[in-house]
């Protein structure tokens, strides 16, 4: 079982199935998770890109999908995810929310999309 997150880039009017996706190479791989892949989410924008596995406590990673980089600043070991089992974004990604094995709902806060008020 495998964590792997492969991003493919398309161009205009292309789709997965042109030419099939044997003969097509992933722009990148994100092997940042352990386990099975269970959830994927993109933001609003899609410049985020959320993973999150359920089968190990805290496996939640957000991938910036231009540049194929996976934060490194959160969720941290001090992060109390639990076992990750839904996620998604606010509309504008002020905010991500996710669903945990306790039936707690975790809302954090992203800066970057925070706008003034």
């Amino acid at each position: 079982a495998s964590g792997a997150v492969s991003v493919y880039r398309l161009g205009a009017g292309e789709d997965l199935t042109t030419g099939g996706t044997a003969a097509r190479k992933p722009a990148y791989t994100a092997l940042n998770l352990r386990t099975p892949v269970a959830m994927l989410r993109f933001n609003h924008d899609g410049a985020v890109l959320a993973m999150a596995s359920r089968k190990e406590q805290g496996a939640l990673r957000l991938l910036h999908v231009r540049s194929g980089t996976v934060f490194a600043n959160w969720p941290t070991s001090n992060s109390p995810l639990g076992y990750v089992w839904s996620l998604d974004f606010s509309p504008k990604s002020e905010y991500i929310a996710i669903g945990n094995d306790k039936g707690k709902v975790l809302l954090y806060r992203l800066k970057h999309y925070l706008k003034e008020l």
